[in-house]
C-alpha cells in the first residue's frame, strides 16, 4: 500500500511539475504546536504583520516549515458562534436568527483554512487588512467572472462538471485583478492571495446554496445540513484549488508584471489544469461512497499544496542568500 501511495504521489508531482516533498516535511511537526496554550497577546502579534512597520526584514525570516495554530482557534471561535445561533434558533424557532446562522456557518471553515495560509506566509509581508479586502472584493469579483463564464460556455451535456472549467479560471482572474502587486513576489504570497479569493468565493457560494435550500424547500433542517456539509468539505475545495493555481502563477511570475509568457509556462498551467480536473471530478456523477471521492481529491490538492509551500520556503531561503551576498559583496 505504501509503495502504491508513493507511486501515485510521484505521478501527481510529475504531472503538476512540483517538487517532491522531502524529509523536512512532517505533518506532526506542522501541527505540533496547534493546541499549545496561547494568550490574547499571541493572537494579536500573529495578526499584526504585513504593514510598513510590521513586515520583518527578509534576513530575519525563518525560512523553514512554520507551525500554524491560529487557524484552529479561528475555527473554534466561529464554530462556537454558529452553535450559539443554532441553539437559539432551535429553542425559539425565530427566523431572525437564520441570517446569522447562514453567514457564520458559510464563512467559518473557509476563513479558518485561509488563516492557515496566512500563517504559512512566512515572509509576513501581507497584512490581515489586505487579506480581508481580497476575501470580499476578490470573492465578489470571482463570482461575477464566473457568471460571465457560464453565460459564454454552452455545454449542457457536462452538467455540474462545467463549474470546474468556468470557476477555476474565473477565480484566478480575480486573483490577477485584485492582487497583482509587484512587491509581493513570493510563491507563498500568491498562495495566500489565491486562498483569500477562494475563501470568499466558497463562503458566498455556500451562503447562496443554503438560502436557496431554505427558500425552495421551506426546510430549515436542510439549510443547516447544507451549511454543515459544505463547511466540512470546504478545506478540500475552492480555497486550496485557488491557492495552488495562484501559487503556481506567482512561481513563474515572481515580482514581474504578468505577461502572456507566464501563462504559457507549463509550471503554471499544469497546476491550473490540475485544479480544473479536481473540481470537475468533484462535481462528476462518480459514486461517492462515504465521501471517499471528496477525500481522495482533497488529499491530491493538499499534496500539491504542501509541495508548493516547500518550494515557497526554498524560494525565500534563496532570496535571503542573494540579499546577504549583495549586502556583503563589493
Amino acid at each position: 500500500m505504501r509503495n502504491r501511495v508513493e507511486s501515485m504521489a510521484e505521478r501527481l508531482t510529475g504531472a503538476a511539475q512540483v517538487e517532491k516533498l522531502d524529509d523536512s516535511f512532517s505533518l506532526r511537526h506542522l501541527f505540533g504546536n496547534t493546541f499549545n496554550r496561547r494568550t490574547q497577546q499571541d493572537v494579536e502579534l500573529e495578526l499584526m504583520v504585513g504593514t510598513v512597520r510590521t513586515t520583518p526584514p527578509l534576513a530575519s525570516v525563518r525560512a523553514e516549515w512554520p507551525q500554524p495554530w491560529l487557524f484552529a482557534r479561528t475555527l473554534l471561535a466561529t464554530a462556537t458562534i454558529f452553535a450559539m445561533f443554532f441553539a437559539g434558533y432551535s429553542v425559539s424557532d425565530n427566523p431572525n436568527l437564520l441570517p446569522g446562522l447562514i453567514i457564520v456557518g458559510s464563512f467559518a471553515m473557509p476563513v479558518a483554512v485561509l488563516i492557515f495560509f496566512f500563517e504559512n506566509n512566512i515572509a509576513r509581508n501581507v497584512s490581515i487588512i489586505d487579506v480581508l479586502r481580497m476575501v470580499f472584493l476578490g470573492g465578489t469579483a470571482s463570482l461575477l467572472f464566473s457568471l460571465i463564464g457560464f453565460s459564454l460556455v454552452d455545454a449542457p451535456w457536462l452538467g455540474a462538471m462545467v463549474a470546474g472549467l468556468v470557476e477555476e479560471p474565473a477565480k484566478l482572474l480575480a486573483v490577477v485583478v485584485v492582487a497583482r502587486q509587484a512587491r509581493h513576489r513570493f510563491i507563498l504570497n500568491g498562495m495566500l492571495f489565491g486562498a483569500a479569493i477562494g475563501a470568499g468565493f466558497a463562503a458566498f457560494e455556500s451562503a447562496g446554496f443554503s438560502l436557496v435550500a431554505a427558500l425552495l424547500s421551506l426546510d430549515n433542517e436542510l439549510l443547516v445540513e447544507t451549511i454543515l456539509l459544505r463547511g466540512v468539505l470546504s478545506p478540500f475545495g475552492h480555497v486550496v484549488w485557488t491557492a495552488i493555481a495562484a501559487g503556481a502563477l506567482w512561481r513563474v511570475k515572481g515580482g514581474d508584471r504578468l505577461r502572456i509568457a507566464h501563462l504559457r509556462d507549463s509550471r503554471f498551467w499544469r497546476v491550473l489544469v490540475l485544479a480544473i480536473v479536481l473540481h470537475t471530478i468533484w462535481n462528476s456523477p462518480i459514486p461517492n461512497l462515504l465521501y471517499l471521492k471528496f477525500l481522495v481529491l482533497g488529499a491530491a490538492a493538499w499534496f500539491v499544496c504542501f509541495s508548493l509551500i516547500q518550494e515557497g520556503i526554498s524560494q525565500i531561503r534563496v532570496a535571503q542568500g542573494e540579499h546577504a551576498g549583495g549586502a556583503t559583496g563589493p
